[in-house]
């Protein structure tokens, strides 16, 4: 009978081994089609139209760097029906709006910015910088939406005409900073957390020791959540030429308001000035064929995508001196490479190919990171140090978010830019170990055993002694120390300036260059400018540091790609209602899942993300 048993169990075995291998072939034969129809059907594009307007319809977030799709998740999406563009990265927005400034054939920009979720102050800044570039071409930008949230309207402000279904809405709620809080929780299940940290600002462990935020955290993130919210306003305000409690009015004004257009939200936006006309989305089609040209066949304006108007763009052969480009977005991590994280060994493979790039004169580094690992962020530092040793500049311009971890890695540049909304700073450390001694020993389960010191057996079962804390903690002081020191070597100050900076403070751009963390306010172009005057250099072409990779290794690595999205899945299976809280706990779930440092000493901004 087992034999019996053994051999069905053996069969099933071979039968899915089979079947796995069936399916794994499938994909590697689709990846070899799909790389075919790349290569060789690159005549067969569709041809751009005589007249057509250039369509930013921004799905998701602004992305920092092309995030390449796995035929895995391309046939994941292919079966569920989702038949949405993929998100756009900054610079293929802002390549677009470049060419398209002098280009006859573009009538118009027309901004669809439904489906784009919340992003940076600083990367709209960036679009609405190359917006009010094109504008001066005398081209028209159109702004069409069956509604805005906060986000989308901050971009839709750029254009010389907002149109709103009348059925639609402009919501502008303020921002803030929202955490989840678990003492009572852990009290509760008898979980017990054990916190180390330097900095009275670094206050991502808050949630771990207290129900509430503390009075010197929320003294910061008012500070910083201020600023940002004024850097909101005032833009709009000039952009749309209203007053500034026609943005966000105090509740008892914005009620009467409300009141006097009977309730209609798309109403009161026309008669505050956010919107300048009311529409159906077909009216709004056919007014700007007015101006583009029809699509008869589809039925709309004659419209061009970002990625269907890049693609036909001439490649321009540029033989001036290279200035090179790293894009580092994500958290700082170890280990494994991860979506939307900044592996430390992989970045620091692109630094030092850099270095030996003799075609290089200067490197701009773009950084967009709350930090992360602080062993990670060492070992990139420490590859920016012996780029420098080559006598080349290297420039750092940070994006949204440069801050703990991000700011870490970017001290020793010779030059820093950051935009005015830019979060940086962040100087602090902190080490979380979550302990459950107690609430083994409700349900019976007890852990004993014997070790040669008094540093064995300490862990997730049996908790920590004081003398390990104390030894963890000293870690953490040394850490701290470690990153004051490399903040004023690189930056030329001294420690007290940077601790007058330090124990965890948030700033923006705009505090950060008065206190001497940041050089110059800018954006990347901004940077890469610097790097080309401290090369010496007039002219300059901008070369992108990648690591070769072999159409195989390239294949294979995408189709046996097997890593999850656990925060999308979760959200994807919670109704409607439930959504919110499940974001936010996705969110927490993100980052704990990041926590991989080796000491387990973190440098990272967990409020930074969001702006």
């Amino acid at each position: 009978m087992w034999s019996a048993i053994k051999w069905i169990f053996r069969t099933l075995g071979r039968v899915l081994s089979v079947f796995r291998a069936l399916i794994v072939n499938l994909f590697f034969l689709l990846g070899l089609f799909a790389l075919f129809i790349l290569f060789f059907s690159e005549d067969e594009v569709p041809a751009l139209p005589a007249t057509a307007a250039l369509t930013l319809d921004i799905n998701g977030p602004v992305l920092e760097q092309d995030l390449h799709s796995s035929p895995r998740l391309l046939v994941n999406k292919w079966l569920a029906g989702d038949d949405a563009p993929p998100p756009l990265t900054l610079e293929q927005i802002k390549s677009a709006l470049a060419s398209a400034r002098h280009d006859n054939s573009i009538k118009a920009v027309v901004l669809k910015l439904q489906n784009m979720s919340e992003s940076s102050l600083t990367k709209l800044d960036e679009i609405g910088a190359a917006l009010e570039s094109f504008k001066t071409s005398g081209k028209p930008v159109y702004a069409i939406g069956d509604y805005y949230t906060q986000g989308q309207y901050y971009l839709a402000a750029h254009a010389d005409e907002i149109w709103l279904n009348p059925a639609g809405a402009v919501t502008i709620q303020g921002l803030g900073v929202y955490r989840l809080h678990y003492k009572s929780a852990f009290e509760r299940f008898d979980i017990t957390p054990h916190v180390f940290r330097v900095g009275t600002y670094k206050s991502f462990v808050e949630p771990y020791l207290r129900d509430d935020m503390s009075a010197e955290s929320r003294e910061d993130a008012l500070r910083w959540l201020g600023q940002l919210w004024q850097h909101y306003q005032d833009n709009v305000s000039t952009l749309r030429d209203i007053p500034a409690d026609h943005i966000s009015p105090g509740k008892e004004l914005l009620l009467s308001r409300f009141r006097a257009v009977g309730g209609d939200p798309a109403r009161y936006a026309l008669e505050q000035g956010l919107v300048d006309k009311l529409a159906s989305r077909h009216d709004m089609l056919k007014q700007i064929g007015q101006v583009a040209g029809w699509d008869h066949g589809a039925g709309t304006y004659q419209s061009l995508s970002v990625s269907h108007y890049l693609a036909h763009r001439p490649t321009e052969q540029n033989t001036a001196p290279a200035i090179g480009l790293i894009t580092a977005s994500g958290a700082i991590m170890g280990g494994e490479p991860a979506p939307n994280t900044i592996n430390d060994e992989l970045l620091s493979q692109l630094i030092d190919r850099a270095r030996k790039d003799n075609e290089l004169n200067a490197l701009v580094l773009r950084i967009d990171s709350p930090g992360g690992s602080a062993f990670a962020a060492e070992q990139i530092r420490a590859a920016l140090l012996r780029f420098k040793e080559s006598g080349k500049p290297l420039v750092v311009s940070m994006g949204s978010t440069a801050a703990s971890g991000g700011y870490w890695i970017a001290a020793d540049a010779d030059r820093i830019y950051a935009s005015p909304t830019t979060l940086t700073g962040s100087i602090g450390v902190f080490g979380l170990f979550l302990t459950f001694e107690d609430a083994l020993k409700k349900l019976g389960l007890n852990t004993d055993g014997v070790g040669t010191t008094d540093f064995v057996g300490a862990g997730l079962t049996t908790g920590l002694p004081e003398h390990a804390q104390e030894l963890i903690q000293l870690g953490v002081e040394h850490t701290y120390d470690q990153f004051v020191t490399l903040v004023a070597n690189g930056r030329e100050l001294e420690p007290k300036q940077v601790e007058a900076a330090a124990q965890g403070h948030v700033w923006t751009g705009t505090d950060a260059q008065a206190l001497g963390l940041v050089d110059e306010l800018g954006y990347l172009e901004d940077a890469l400018a610097g790097a080309a005057e401290l090369a010496g250099i007039n002219e300059y072409r901008i070369k992108p540091v990648q690591l070769p990779r072999s159409p195989k290794e390239l294949l294979m690595s995408q189709l046996l790609d097997s890593n999850i999205d656990t925060g999308t899945l979760l959200q994807s299976t919670l109704p409607e209602v439930l959504r919110p809280a499940g974001e936010q706990l996705s969110k927490e779930l993100d980052t704990l899942s990041r926590f991989n440092d080796i000491r387990g000493q973190y440098v990272l901004c967990v409020e930074c993300q969001e702006f």
